[in-house]
Formats: structure tokens, sequence, C-alpha cells
């Protein structure tokens, strides 16, 4: 969608501004949380660009101009902003003189990208969010985690792991035991700056919300106070390294993923990925969660 707005190509430019916004409505404002979870993104980034949306707020798609779409576009859609992967059966000698001879030809851009150099501050106080939508009641609790490139970055994967799915902690604390929500989930969020841990639960029927928050943090306290047991931890690592070996299944899928590890810092996280999730202990896991499920870490959405 961003490139309708930045593309100029578009001789209509006013026109296509607002397929642009109309565009923005239907991913965003005609889905029952879509806009509320820009919101809530936006409160739980103080000071990151992550807050921004993709395509803009609405008042940013009305103003900008032919000559800053085309300023932008210049800027980051250049051969010097570009990231390319080729997976499959061949050799370099024989790649390279088609790359240079489809490629080399494009001048890199005359504006290199600026530097990020405003940061996410440590958060220092709970910040809540509580709205009315046309959806089953949802609890969401964000922590602050570290950047893609952080050692901690396989261990907060792997606690995310211990939480999520059918036989996780989140899902047997509160669907099959407390019976206070019909779904239970955790993921994590490691961008190039910055990242967080995602934990979310649809609240059951009858069921108080305030309930579902407080069972979400029972469990997270669990991994505060005691190890995972040795056989929890095999299992966790058992399915990322199965996982792991699954996205290699297809070059399409390869080629994502070296493309997303290289956006963040290192295309070589596909090589070294099961080796770093053997390194992991219970120490770690247990020391992560002290670390980070703060409360004064979290921002809460209700």
């Amino acid at each position: 969608e961003s490139d309708r707005l930045i593309n100029p190509v578009f001789r209509e430019f006013y026109s296509e501004r607002d397929v642009v916004y109309e565009e923005r409505r239907m991913r965003t404002e005609s889905t029952p949380l879509g806009k509320y979870d820009e919101a809530f993104n936006a409160l739980f980034w103080q000071a990151s660009p992550y807050k921004w949306p993709v395509v803009g707020w609405p008042s940013d798609v009305s103003s900008i101009t032919k000559a800053e779409a085309d300023a932008y576009f210049g800027t980051y859609y250049a051969p010097n902003n570009l990231t390319g992967v080729l997976v499959g059966d061949f050799t370099a000698a024989t790649v390279r003189p088609l790359l240079e001879k489809y490629f080399g030809r494009i001048p890199r851009g005359k504006t290199e990208p600026p530097e990020v150099v405003t940061t996410e501050p440590a958060q220092i106080g709970e910040k809540r969010y509580r709205a009315e939508a046309e959806t089953s009641p949802t609890v969401r609790v964000w922590y602050h985690a570290v950047p893609f490139m952080h050692k901690d970055r396989t261990v907060v994967d792997l606690v995310t792991d211990v939480l999520s799915g059918r036989t996780g902690r989140l899902y047997k604390g509160l669907v099959t035991g407390r019976q206070v929500a019909n779904e239970a989930s955790a993921s994590v969020d490691l961008k190039k700056y910055d990242g967080l841990i995602q934990v979310e639960s649809t609240v059951k029927e009858g069921k108080d919300p305030a309930a579902v928050e407080q069972a979400i943090y029972e469990e997270l306290e669990k991994l505060e106070d005691e190890p995972l047991p040795a056989e929890e931890l095999q299992k966790i690592k058992n399915q990322a390294k199965a996982n792991a070996f699954r996205r290699l299944s297809s070059p399409f899928s390869i080629a994502i993923q070296l493309m997303i590890y290289d956006g963040f810092g290192d295309w070589r996280y596909i090589n070294t990925y099961a080796e770093e999730v053997d390194r992991v202990t219970a120490a770690d896991i247990q020391r992560a969660a002290k670390q980070y499920f703060t409360k004064e870490n979290r921002t809460v959405g209700v």
C-alpha cells in the first residue's frame, strides 16, 4: 500500500492519493480492531518511529505533496537501499554477470537514507488502554524486549514458545485450567532497533477481563519464580528446531527469511538459530522472565 503513496509513476497523484486513503480505511478502519490496533501500538512506543503506521495517519495521506512523495521514493526506493536474495541451484560466477547487466545500470540514489537517531527509552510506568469495539472482549499485554541483534533474541523467542500453543502454559492455565478465556497466546516481534513480547487472550463469555489479565500475570510469575523443568525446556527446543527445519522446505521460504534477517542485521541467523536454541538454559528463561515481565515495562489494552 505504501507504494501507491510514494511511487512517482502515478500521473494522477491526487486521485491516487484518494485511493491510498480508501485502502487505509479498508485495511484499518473497516476492521473491528484495526484502528484500535493502531492506537494501541502508538501508545506502546513512546519515541520510536515504530509508533507510526506504514501509510501514515489520515492527515499525512491528505497533506503530502507530489514533491514530497518523489523525494521519499528517490531516497528509499533506490539500489543502495535494496536487499536482493537469490536461492537455488546456481553458481555465483554464472549469476553475477546477469546481476551486473540488469541491476548495475540503475543509478544509486542521490540521497542516502538518514540514520535512525531516536530510539525507545526505558518505560518507567505501566500504560493502560481501554476501548469498546464490535468484537469479543480481549486482553492484550505488551512488554518491551530487545532488538534482533541482542544476545537475548533466542531466549525471548523460547520464552514465548513456553507460553504459546495448545500445550503452552497460557492455554492450559487460562482456557483449560481456570476456564476464563477461549484463546491465549504469546509471540515475539524483534525488529532492527527494538522489540516486544506480545501476550493476548480472548475472554470467555460471561467472564471478567480483569480476571483474565490477572491470570496472565500469574502464569508469567511462575516463569519468574521457578526454573523451567528440563523436560519442558527440551520439548520447546525440539519444537523450535523442527519449525526452523520446516521453514527450509522451499526456496521462497528461505529467500524470505534471508531478506528479513539481513534487514534486521544478520542473515546468518538462518544457519545459527538451532545452535542458539541449544545454548538456552532454564536459568536464561527465568532471568529473561524476571527482566522483561515487570509492571513498569508493560502496556495493557482491554
